[in-house]
């Protein structure tokens, strides 16, 4: 009963970050999450702290407008109090000029009593990497501008 219940959070979470909704999973994360992203800058890095985490958020949502998230797998072992979750999901963003970025992500997890206390995400870098160079190429994005979030890791 436990998993199905991490599960359906997991998804509902994806749903709500599909919205915009980042609010609703900063709720679940504990004041001291550690959230990592490998990639390349801005979003690349560790960050610390729900404050670091919401700036992340904001930057994704500003460069991937309409941004959404599909789960395509969840896997939950543990117990309340030291719980890891593992989540394979899809990526899909608009682009301005029509089509859309594709991407595959893993996400690792690790609860303790229902509150984040570690989040790492996976995502197809060099994918990302050539998306991101495209869109500011065709942006003009100030290189400072890209590089904001990377002064949040290690």
């Amino acid at each position: 009963m436990y998993k199905t219940i991490v599960r359906r959070i997991v998804r509902n979470g994806f749903r709500a970050l599909s919205t915009g909704d980042y609010q609703h999973v900063l709720h679940q994360f504990d004041p001291q999450v550690v959230f990592s992203f490998a990639g390349p800058a801005p979003f690349g890095g560790e960050f610390r702290g729900v404050d670091a985490v919401r700036a992340w958020f904001q930057h994704l949502f500003s460069c991937f407008p309409g941004i959404q998230f599909t789960v395509l797998q969840v896997i939950v072992q543990g117990w309340p109090w030291d719980t890891q979750v593992a989540t394979r999901l899809s990526i899909a963003a608009p682009r301005t000029e029509g089509g859309l970025y594709q991407n595959e992500a893993m996400q690792f997890m690790h609860l303790r009593w229902g509150k984040v206390v570690e989040d790492r995400l996976i995502e197809d870098t060099y994918k990302l990497s050539i998306e991101l160079q495209q869109r500011l190429n065709r942006d003009g994005t100030e290189e400072g501008e890209r590089q904001s979030l990377s002064q949040n890791t290690y």
